[in-house]
């Protein structure tokens, strides 16, 4: 469960569900890869039942919207009393115009992983050759109705980095309606397995991910940056998704988040509090030499809108 307060927005207090044991697409990048198995839904119902669970999040073990069975479990989990779905999917199942049409009807956002708008970087970052499938599947959202309940998620990496400002020109003209970007820097988990070629440096990365961050403001779209110290994120720290949680009064990092490696600058950063920090699998990569510690107060910082 994650962490939230009674009386605030239910996204912050959603069980996450487990609805796949496969993937249709192969990211070089997956933190979490498909085993083949998957709880059995009872586990959840369980729980949903025992807490009163009103929103769930589908996620997690492959892609839920690539599971036959995908609508059946949402039907069930309302049944139990579910009010909320949020479904994390890479949109290549949606590409069916009908699946598309009946996942619509039932799912509040859609969180989309879409590694780059260029079918060169997204064949590299998915290991696949689906890229007009996945740009599908978003179409079919947006001649859904759903395009508001569109959140587009990009994980930053060494393969598209460099292109995030041409992402976010491209996001403004084709889904300026999308609820918001999340740019969620890569993870040294998972099939990443400490391969630097995979994880760029903050401070490579970071120039990038603000002016992708400043194009998305100007063209009146929402946007946050994830899992990127705020020491990496001068004069943008009112974009990171973390702070947005600190503010807000949620813990900064959600639940099963790895927390921050131990870091003499992260002690004496006044930003801690509202911070990421660095994960120790960024460290055993790169080290902790570009962590600053910053005198500024996060009860000053201004944030955006999100």
């Amino acid at each position: 469960m994650k962490a939230g307060t009674k009386g605030k927005n239910w996204i912050s207090e959603q069980l996450c569900v487990q609805a796949a044991s496969t993937c249709n697409v192969y990211c070089a990048y997956c933190q979490n890869p498909p085993n083949g198995k998957m709880p059995p839904l009872s586990r959840a119902l369980a729980e949903i039942k025992k807490r009163g669970i009103t929103a769930v999040s589908l996620e997690g073990g492959g892609d839920p919207a690539a599971n036959p069975g995908f609508i059946e479990i949402v039907t069930t989990l309302r049944r139990a009393g579910v009010r909320h779905f949020m479904l994390s999917t890479n949109a290549v199942a949606l590409a069916d115009p009908a699946l598309c049409r009946q996942a619509a009807a039932e799912i509040d956002y859609f969180t989309v992983n879409f590694p780059s708008h260029l079918p060169e970087i997204y064949a590299k970052a998915t290991r696949s050759v689906k890229f007009p499938m996945a740009l599908a599947g978003l179409k079919n959202l947006k001649r859904s109705g759903a395009e508001a309940k569109l959140r587009l998620f990009h994980i930053v990496s060494a393969f598209n980095y460099k292109a995030l400002p041409g992402f976010a020109e491209w996001t403004a003209k084709n889904f300026r309606g999308a609820a918001f970007v999340n740019l969620t820097f890569v993870r040294n988990a998972g099939r990443v397995n400490d391969d630097p070629a995979l994880v760029p440096r903050y401070s490579a990365a970071a120039p990038f991910i603000k002016i992708a961050l400043a194009k998305l403001k100007l063209a009146g779209m929402k946007a946050v940056v994830q899992n990127l110290p705020l020491c990496q994120l001068e004069n943008f720290e009112g974009f990171s998704f973390e702070f947005q949680r600190w503010r807000r009064g949620d813990k900064v990092l959600e639940g099963g988040v790895k927390r921050p490696a131990p870091c003499a600058e992260c002690r004496r950063c006044r930003l801690k509090p509202a911070c990421c920090g660095a994960r120790a699998d960024y460290i055993k990569v790169h080290g902790s030499s570009e962590l600053k510690a910053s005198a500024k107060d996060p009860a000053a910082l201004r944030p955006e809108g999100f």
